[in-house]
């Protein structure tokens, strides 16, 4: 069996932290968050009172919101995203680029599907099929 590498480092654990807590402030009520397994596929949990609320997978982007017409994830991470609502749970992705964070609800939109993925880290497993979102759907989170 080959075991595909994890190429998330402590940084982007750190970048995740960060604007998840960023999201969670900005509800104006207390919320917790626990960071999930990678069995889960998202990487948050939003609770309240140990009550599952929300999963959330996080993004942090070196570009500006505006220079794509489309946020590129993996056909995977929706159809998971989308298995958890049989348990009444919500699952949004939240991008922080770097003018501006937004989120998008992954439970309910037909979007374009692809193939497609990232070709610099060599890895065959990168193209596969991808969900393109339009950037005009996502919500906007105050300003970074």
């Amino acid at each position: 069996m080959t075991f595909r590498p994890k190429y998330e480092t402590s940084g982007d654990l750190s970048k995740e932290t960060i604007a998840i807590k960023k999201f969670i402030s900005s509800f104006g009520e207390p919320v917790d968050f626990v960071k999930l397994p990678i069995q889960y596929k998202m990487d948050f949990c939003l609770i309240d009172n140990k009550t599952i609320k929300t999963f959330v997978e996080v993004k942090c982007r070196t570009n500006e919101k505006i220079a794509f017409s489309t946020y590129i994830i993996s056909m995977s991470k929706v159809v998971v995203a989308r298995s958890y609502s049989d348990f009444g749970v919500n699952c949004i992705l939240l991008v922080q680029w770097t003018d501006q964070m937004g989120w998008v609800d992954l439970s309910s939109k037909e979007w374009e599907a692809k193939i497609g993925g990232r070709k610099d880290r060599g890895d065959w497993q990168d193209i596969e099929p991808v969900v393109h979102i339009p950037i005009s759907e996502f919500n906007t989170v105050g300003e970074s």
